[in-house]
């Protein structure tokens, strides 16, 4: 209901900024006709960018943007994401906030901690992955950076994992 009234300022502009493109034509026979043609057009201009503004808002506020704002947000963040940084990053109440974050967390997109009297969503497709060198034998685990193949100590092949 909120993109009735943009839509309407929008389609309010169209008739000024053509009365004040008339009236610009018709300023070259008349100059007093000048200043009509720029009032049409400033209050069309104005109404234009109202409009458009207002519906770009809707646009990003909308639940769908939200959602993909939400895990973009997230990857910046390192996978974890609170409501606070959520609702700074959109501009957007906590209520929307909340219900949008809850929503990840049903489409299992998410999953919900507290945290020190706050509550973190992790998205864990995002979180760092750590790699590390561990032999399959004995269990040995090194560094991703050491030039070594095999195992110091069993001299199995070190294979390469991800935590």
């Amino acid at each position: 209901m909120k993109r009735i009234p943009a839509i309407i300022a929008v389609l309010a502009s169209i008739p000024f900024l053509t009365f004040a493109i008339l009236f610009l034509i018709a300023a070259t026979a008349q100059p007093s006709r000048l200043w009509v043609a720029m009032g049409l057009g400033a209050v069309g201009v104005f109404l234009l960018v109202v409009g458009l503004r207002r519906l770009r808002r809707l646009a990003e506020i909308s639940p769908e943007a939200l959602r993909t704002g939400a895990v973009e947000l997230a990857r910046r963040l390192g996978g974890e994401l609170t409501v606070a940084q959520f609702r700074a990053e959109y501009r957007i109440s906590q209520e929307l906030a909340s219900q949008i974050l809850e929503q990840l967390v049903r489409e299992g997109t998410a999953t919900r901690e507290e945290r020190q009297e706050r509550v973190v969503y992790v998205i864990k497709g995002l979180m760092p992955a750590l790699a590390e060198k561990v032999c399959p034998y004995c269990g040995s685990k090194l560094p991703v950076r050491s030039a070594l193949r095999k195992c110091p100590n069993c001299g199995g092949q070190l294979e390469i994992t991800k935590t």
